[in-house]
């Protein structure tokens, strides 16, 4: 079977296997110390949808809600990152490897769609020729094997 085809995620006694083709390995290792790095510097406009406003129509109790809680999800996230990152090269994940792949996943996925202002789920409007619409579908691509694979009772076919 071509790599281009070939699962990068599927389901064996109880666990997911990662097994990704090199260069999708080197490529995601590389998304994701772009992404930490954003998180850490946590001022680029793009990671505002890894933050959305809980009280939007209250500025005061928004404050204190992200003192509350931001430090929290940032160290969720970046330990999410850390586990993804320990098995990009191949592994088997248990419940926390899934959850921590289809968080990172997802998290990229959300950044590259604030940056190419996708709106929802519709993607249709997205210009397929660029690199960066490449990425965002191949990120989706993903998570959604991984997601097949995490239920392997889940029917796919409807």
């Amino acid at each position: 079977m071509s790599p281009a085809f070939r699962r990068r995620f599927r389901h064996h006694r109880g666990a997911v296997i990662v097994a990704l083709p090199k260069e999708e390995s080197e490529a995601l290792r590389e998304f994701l110390a772009q992404l930490r790095k954003m998180m850490i510097d946590d001022a680029d406009p793009a990671l505002r949808r890894l933050k959305p406003p809980a009280r939007p129509d209250d500025e005061e109790s928004e404050i204190e809600y992200r003192e509350m809680i931001d430090d929290d999800l940032l160290k969720g996230r970046l330990e999410a990152i850390d586990i993804v990152e320990s098995g990009i090269d191949g592994t088997k994940l248990d419940e926390e490897g899934v959850a921590a792949w289809m968080q990172s996943l997802n998290c990229l996925r959300l950044v590259l769609g604030e940056r190419l202002e996708v709106e929802g789920i519709d993607t249709e409007s997205l210009d397929d020729s660029t690199p960066l619409v490449g990425l965002y579908h191949w990120l989706a691509w993903l998570l959604e094997q991984l997601v097949e694979a995490a239920m392997p009772g889940l029917d796919t076919d409807d």
